[in-house]
This record gives structure tokens, C-alpha cells and sequence, in this order.
């Protein structure tokens, strides 16, 4: 599938750990290269390094080569969003290059065809009977749009807000909201199965675009439920840990 942004040339990594899923992408001279999406659950503190490292060779780069490194920043697992940051951050602080940061909701919305407009919700269900959500509007040019910030609500609550409007919609394991009246409105028609690392490359260009040469924001990690997570400080996860 060809890459649908204006993305200069640029050579970038994705690195996506908010699920039991390892996911990564390699952008090169803007075009994707190699991409990798496996089931790691409590190994991806083990499998990141291997698996990052693979992807780089395998192109014939090192992380001094990247222009920029692309992270999610959740919501998501707990444990999992804080390996992916903290790596993130640590090629972004060695080589010097920016990191950018992007919502799960946003990679939600990115599966989405461009060519259908209009307003959706991006949801993602949550423990307890909760689901995170925000809503979207796709442009007639394309462009995807941010509404709102990514908030957290009870699934009759969020069934309100989305009125009627089509969702995309991505369910983690164990299911425990109630999305029955989720499940039952209308979807936007996907491009890519998945909300995987070429997602997260496609979301993190524009970003960096408009950021221009303003540096960019710190890139903290967004989890709705934890006040510990607002305290949060980044540690690379060697090897085994």
C-alpha cells in the first residue's frame, strides 16, 4: 500500500509496546521498509532490543541514520507503554533526533479511509465497564482531524457522545465493558488491518511537520486510570528486565 504523507525523504522507526503486541516499522527515504507485529505479552522487555535491532540491519541502518523516532504513548498497558517509551526516549537523547509521540486513539483513527469523510469516534475498550475514546473528523482533502483529547467514560456514556456517527473500534484482552451498543453502530471502512508501527509512522509525520522548527514536547505517556503514571520517569529497560 503506498504511503499516503508527504514525508520528505525522511528515514524514522515506530515503536509501538501499549498492548500485549510488539510493533515496529521502519521508514526509509520516505518510504516504509520492514515492519514487524507479534504477540510478546510479558517477553517484550526481552524482545524489543533483538527485534529492533533485526529491522535496522535488515535496512542497513543504524539509529544514528534515523531522522526521527516515532512512539505510542497509550493508553495501553501499564508496563508495556513505559518499555516502548523509555527506548524511544533513549534513541531520541543518544542520537539527538526528535521523538514524537502519538495516541493509541490516533492510530485507531489512522486505520481509516481516507476516502471516507466525516466525523467518527475512535474507541478502545478499557478494564472495569469503561471505554477510552475521541472523536475524529476526516477532511474532504484527507486530512485527519482531532476533535478531542482521548477521554475515558462508561460504554452507555461514550455510546452517547458518539451519537450516531460511525466508530473504529479495537477491543483488548479481557474484554470487560459492556460494548453492545458499541458494536452496534456503524463502522469506517479500514485501510489497514491492524493499528500497527505504519500507522504510527503515517500519524507521527504531519506531527513533526507542524512542529516545524520548534522542538517538540516531551512526550509523556497517557494513562488515563493511574495517578502513577502522572509521576512517571523514563528508564531504558536493559536486556532481561
Amino acid at each position: 500500500m503506498p504511503f499516503p504523507v508527504d514525508s520528505k525523504g525522511r528515514t524514522a522507526l515506530a515503536i509501538d509496546t501499549t498492548s500485549d503486541y510488539l510493533s515496529l516499522a521502519l521508514l526509509r527515504d520516505g518510504k516504509p521498509v520492514a515492519s514487524h507485529y507479534a504477540l510478546c505479552g510479558t517477553r517484550m522487555a526481552r524482545t524489543i532490543f533483538t527485534r529492533m535491532d533485526e529491522l535496522l540491519a535488515g535496512a542497513k541502518l543504524t539509529p544514528r541514520d534515523l531522522h526521527f523516532v516515532a512512539a505510542a504513548r497509550g493508553p495501553g498497558s501499564f508496563t508495556g507503554t513505559r518499555i516502548g517509551l523509555a527506548v524511544a526516549l533513549t534513541i531520541s537523547q543518544v542520537t539527538g533526533i526528535p521523538l514524537i509521540g502519538v495516541d493509541t486513539l490516533r492510530l485507531l483513527a489512522e486505520q481509516t479511509d481516507p476516502n471516507s469523510v466525516g466525523r467518527f469516534v475512535a474507541v478502545l475498550n478499557c478494564a472495569r465497564a469503561e471505554a477510552y475514546h475521541a472523536p475524529f473528523m476526516r477532511r474532504l482533502d484527507g486530512r485527519l482531524e482531532a476533535l478531542a483529547e482521548v477521554a475515558l467514560a462508561d460504554a452507555p456514556t461514550v455510546l452517547e457522545l458518539a451519537g450516531g456517527n460511525p466508530i473504529v473500534l479495537r477491543r483488548f484482552e479481557p474484554v470487560t465493558a459492556d460494548l453492545a451498543g458499541l458494536e452496534a453502530l456503524p463502522r469506517v471502512p479500514l485501510i489497514h488491518p491492524f493499528p500497527d508501527g505504519l500507522c504510527l509512522l503515517r500519524a507521527a509525520l504531519p506531527l513533526l511537520e507542524q512542529l516545524g522548527e520548534t522542538p517538540p514536547p516531551r512526550v509523556e505517556p497517557l494513562y488515563l486510570k493511574s495517578e502513577a503514571f502522572r509521576t512517571w520517569r523514563p528508564h531504558a529497560p536493559g536486556p532481561g528486565h
